[in-house]
C-alpha cells in the first residue's frame, strides 16, 4: 500500500454459498494418472464456470483444487446453479469417467478480507464451516442444504432452470426433507434438505460423515446408555439490545408436529433472513411470551429491555387478547404517546410497532390495553378469508405450496416494513423527520376487496420498494364520520390514489349507503382539482360481478365526477404497474422542469387534436385543411416510428390540445371507443383538467352502428355527403374550442 492511501477494511455482506466437491478425487486420480487427471479437472471447471457466467453476481470466492467456494446474492440463482451444473454433469464423461460432484448449499453473514500475502480477497465465516459440512455429508450428484436457503429458494424455484433448453422434458425439481443432523461445531442440530431431478439425484437421507451425523442416531444411542440423560434447558430470555422484539402467547409457538418449530419461531427465524437479506447487517431478533412477562416482571430491566428495541412485532390472535400476561405487557409499554404517532397522518416508519395478525380477532372481544395497537397500528394479516364461505386459512409453511407462498410473502412485507422502521430511527439521531420523509412520494393505495388482495399486496410492495410512502398503513375507522376525518388528514399530501375495483361490491361502513370502495372513490374524486392524480383499474369483463358493483364500475366509465383526473385502465395488473410508474416519473420531471424552466411566450392559437386511424390518414385530409383555415392548428397521431414514441406523443397531443376530434371513418366501431376513453384518461396523464372539447366527427363508409352511434361525453357531427362538407355541428365546435 503506498503512504497516505486509506486501508480497505473487511467487506461483510449476506451472502448464499455453494460448495462443490469432485467425488473420490484421490482414487480417481491414482486410476487416470497425472496427466488425464489435469484434462479431467479442466473439463470440470469449465462447466462450472460457463453455468456461473449466467449469473452476473455470482463470484468465485476460493478453490479447493477438486471443488470451488461460489457465492450468489440471492439463494435462488444458488439453487438454480446448483440444478444445472447437476443435469450438465450427468450429460458429461471425460476421459471415460463421469464428472460426479456434489454440493452444499447455505446462507449468512461473511466477510471478504484483503489476503495480504498472497493478493486478492478471503473470505470467512461460520456459514462457511457449515456449508462445507453440508456439503460433506453428500454424495455423487447430490445438492444438500440448509433449511434458510430451502425456505427462501422453493418459493421461486419451481421449474429447472434448462427447462425448454434442451430435447429433453425436464420435470420439475423434487425437494426432500432429511431431518434434522448434528454437526460439529454447531450448538443447534441442524436441519438438512435436498433438491434435485428425479432419476438423477440420489434423493436419499446422507447417513453421515466424519464431523456430521443424523440427530435420531445420537438420540438413539443415548436411549440405549445406562448414563442419565439430560434435557436441554429452556431457552434463556435475552432482549437486551435487540433490533426486533416478538411479542406473543405461547400456545401460538407450540408446534404442530413433534419435533417441528412452532409458528412464533418459524417466524423468527424468517424475519431474520429476510431483514438481513434486505439491510445487508445483523439483525438480533428476540421474542417474549406473555407467560415469560408473567413469571418476570417488570424487574430485572427487561422494560428498559423492551423499550430499547427499534421494533416491536405483536403476533396477534385470539389466544393473545386473552392472555393476563400480553395484556400487562401491553399496559406497561404502550403508552398513548406510542400510538399518537402511529394513527397513519404521519410518516410511516416513525411507527415502532408493526401488528402481524396471525388469526382474526372480533373487535367486540378486545381487552382496552390491546385494542390501540390492533385498530392504530400498521398491521399485516397472516391468513385469508374464503369469499364464498368466509372461513379463515392461515398461512403457514406447513399448509401447502398455496398457503407457504402467502406466508412467505407476508414475511417479506413485514420484514421491508421492519427494516424501513430501523433505517428511520437511526436516522432521527442525526435529522428531523421532515428531511427523512420530505423528499418521499405519498401515495394513497384504496383498501379493496378481498378477491384482490394478491394483486393490492403486489402493488404495495413495488411502490413501497421503489421509495413511496404508501398509506393508509394502518386499519381505516369502519364509521364513516372517523372515516371521512381520517381520509382528510391521510389525503392531504397525497400525490397519487390508486383504486382496485374488482367483481365485489365491499364492506358498507357503519352509517354508510356505500361500500367502503365507492366511498374512497368519491372522496379522491373530490380532491382531484387540488391536483391529486388518480388510477383506476378494473378487470376488462366485469359483467359476472354484483349487481351493485356491475353498476359502479358502468358509472366510472360514464360519470365525469367519479373519473375526473383519473386514468382509467382494464386488463392486467402488469398494465396497471407500468402506467403507474410512467406517470408519477413524469410528474415528477415535469416538476423538476416546471421549477427551472422560463415563463413560456402566450400564444394565442388554439390546438386541435384530429384523431384518425393510418388508413384514413388521406380522407381526413379536407377537415385537417378546414380546420387550419378557421384558425386552429391542428396535431394528427404519429404512424411511424417507435410503438413508445407514438403513445408518447398521443399523450402529449391529449395533455396540450384544446379540443379533440376522433374521426370515425374506415377504423371499426372499438377503435372509436377506445379513442374516446383515451380523452378521458387525458388528465391521468398530467393535463390539468378535462377535455372540455371532445368530439365524434362520422365520416363514410356509412354503415348502421354508425347511423346509431351515441356518446354522453362527446358531441356527434356526421358528415352525409361521400366528400367533405363543413355544417352547423362542426361550426359550433369549433367556436368552442376557440372559446377555450
Amino acid at each position: 500500500m503506498e503512504d497516505g492511501e486509506p486501508a480497505i477494511g473487511p467487506s461483510k455482506q449476506i451472502a448464499a454459498l455453494i460448495f462443490t466437491d469432485i467425488v473420490g478425487s484421490v482414487a480417481l486420480q491414482q486410476k487416470l494418472g497425472t496427466n488425464d487427471y489435469t484434462r479431467y479437472v479442466s473439463r470440470h471447471d469449465e462447466i462450472i464456470k460457463e453455468c456461473l457466467s449466467v449469473v452476473p453476481d455470482a463470484k468465485i470466492l476460493n478453490e479447493t483444487g477438486d471443488g470451488f467456494l461460489i457465492r450468489f446474492t440471492d439463494p435462488s440463482d444458488a439453487v438454480n446453479t446448483a440444478l444445472r451444473l447437476q443435469y450438465r454433469l450427468s450429460l458429461e464423461k471425460c476421459e471415460g469417467e463421469l464428472i460426479n460432484i456434489r454440493m452444499g448449499l447455505n446462507m449468512g453473514l461473511i466477510t471478504e478480507m484483503d489476503e495480504t500475502n498472497r493478493g486478492g480477497t478471503r473470505a470467512v465465516g461460520m456459514p462457511i464451516n457449515l456449508v462445507a459440512r453440508v456439503m460433506d455429508l453428500g454424495g455423487p450428484g447430490q445438492i444438500l442444504m440448509t433449511r434458510v436457503v430451502y425456505d427462501d429458494a422453493k418459493q421461486f424455484v419451481r421449474n429447472h432452470p434448462d427447462s425448454g433448453l434442451s430435447d429433453r422434458i425436464l420435470s420439475p425439481p423434487e425437494w426432500v426433507s432429511h431431518g434434522s443432523y448434528e454437526i460439529d461445531g454447531n450448538d443447534e442440530n441442524i436441519e438438512i434438505f435436498e433438491v434435485g431431478l428425479e432419476g438423477i439425484a440420489p434423493l436419499t437421507a446422507p447417513t453421515g460423515s466424519k464431523k456430521a451425523r443424523p440427530a435420531n442416531q445420537t438420540t438413539n444411542e443415548q436411549a440405549g446408555s445406562s448414563e442419565n440423560v439430560t434435557f436441554e434447558e429452556s431457552e434463556p430470555i435475552d432482549i437486551e439490545n435487540s433490533d426486533v422484539l416478538i411479542s406473543y402467547a405461547d400456545v401460538d409457538n407450540e408446534p404442530l408436529r413433534t419435533g417441528e418449530d412452532g409458528w412464533i419461531s418459524q417466524l423468527q427465524r424468517n424475519l431474520k433472513v429476510r431483514m438481513e437479506q434486505l439491510s445487508g447487517e445483523e439483525v438480533k431478533i428476540s421474542k417474549l411470551s406473555g407467560k415469560d412477562f408473567e413469571s418476570i416482571g417488570s424487574g430485572g430491566g427487561i422494560i428498559k429491555g423492551m423499550n430499547e428495541a427499534k421494533a416491536v412485532v405483536p403476533v396477534i390472535s385470539p389466544p393473545f387478547t386473552n392472555s393476563p400476561g400480553c395484556q400487562k405487557e401491553m399496559e406497561v409499554f404502550y403508552n398513548p404517546e406510542t400510538i399518537s404517532s402511529q394513527t397513519g397522518s404521519g410518516a410511516a416508519n416513525e411507527s415502532k410497532l408493526v401488528n402481524a395478525i396471525k388469526m382474526p380477532v372480533p373487535s367486540e372481544e378486545l381487552p382496552n390495553a390491546i385494542s390501540s395497537v390492533i385498530t392504530k397500528c400498521p398491521g399485516l394479516e397472516f391468513f385469508e378469508r374464503e369469499p364464498s364461505t368466509g372461513r379463515v386459512r392461515e398461512f403457514n409453511e406447513d399448509f401447502g405450496e398455496d398457503s407457504r407462498q402467502h406466508y412467505y410473502e407476508r414475511v417479506y412485507d413485514l420484514a421491508y416494513e421492519l427494516c424501513e422502521t430501523i433505517k428511520n430511527k437511526r436516522d432521527l439521531s442525526s435529522a428531523e423527520p421532515a428531511e427523512i420523509t420530505g423528499g418521499r412520494q405519498k401515495i394513497f393505495l384504496a383498501p379493496t376487496t378481498s378477491e384482490l388482495t394478491k394483486e393490492y399486496d403486489t402493488v404495495k410492495r413495488e411502490l413501497r420498494e421503489h421509495g413511496y410512502h404508501v398509506v393508509p398503513d394502518c386499519p381505516l375507522p369502519l364509521s364513516v364520520n372517523e372515516l371521512n376525518q381520517a381520509l382528510e388528514e391521510m389525503i392531504t399530501d397525497c400525490v397519487t390514489s390508486i383504486h382496485l375495483m374488482g367483481h365485489h361490491y365491499g364492506l358498507i361502513p357503519e352509517g354508510a349507503s356505500s361500500s367502503l370502495g365507492e366511498i374512497l372513490l368519491r372522496f379522491t374524486a373530490e380532491k382531484a382539482s387540488s391536483g391529486l392524480k388518480r388510477f383506476i383499474w378494473s378487470p376488462r369483463d366485469f359483467s359476472g360481478g354484483e349487481t351493485k358493483q356491475v353498476e359502479l364500475l358502468e358509472k366510472i366509465q360514464e360519470d365525469p365526477s367519479l373519473h375526473s383526473a383519473a386514468e382509467l385502465i382494464e386488463g392486467s395488473i402488469t398494465t396497471l404497474k407500468r402506467d403507474i410508474f410512467r406517470v408519477i416519473e413524469e410528474q415528477k420531471k415535469r416538476a423538476e422542469e416546471d421549477a427551472n424552466k422560463e415563463v413560456a411566450p402566450v400564444n394565442d392559437s388554439k390546438l386541435i387534436y384530429l384523431i384518425c386511424e393510418q388508413r384514413d390518414e388521406e380522407a381526413v385530409e379536407a377537415l385537417e385543411d378546414y380546420l387550419f383555415k378557421e384558425g386552429l392548428e391542428v396535431c394528427l397521431p404519429a404512424f411511424d416510428g417507435d410503438e413508445v414514441d407514438v403513445k408518447a406523443l398521443h399523450q402529449e397531443n391529449l395533455i396540450n390540445c384544446s379540443g379533440a376530434l376522433v374521426y370515425y371513418g374506415a377504423a371499426p366501431r372499438a377503435w372509436a371507443d377506445i379513442k374516446l376513453r383515451d380523452l378521458i384518461k387525458a388528465v391521468g396523464y398530467g393535463r390539468e383538467n378535462p377535455i372540455e372539447n371532445q368530439a365524434v366527427f362520422i365520416a363514410p363508409p356509412h354503415d348502421h352502428r354508425k347511423e346509431r352511434y351515441k356518446s354522453h361525453t362527446a358531441k356527434i357531427i356526421r358528415q352525409n355527403e361521400e366528400s367533405f362538407t363543413s355544417d352547423n355541428d362542426l361550426k359550433e365546435f369549433i367556436e368552442a374550442t376557440k372559446g377555450t
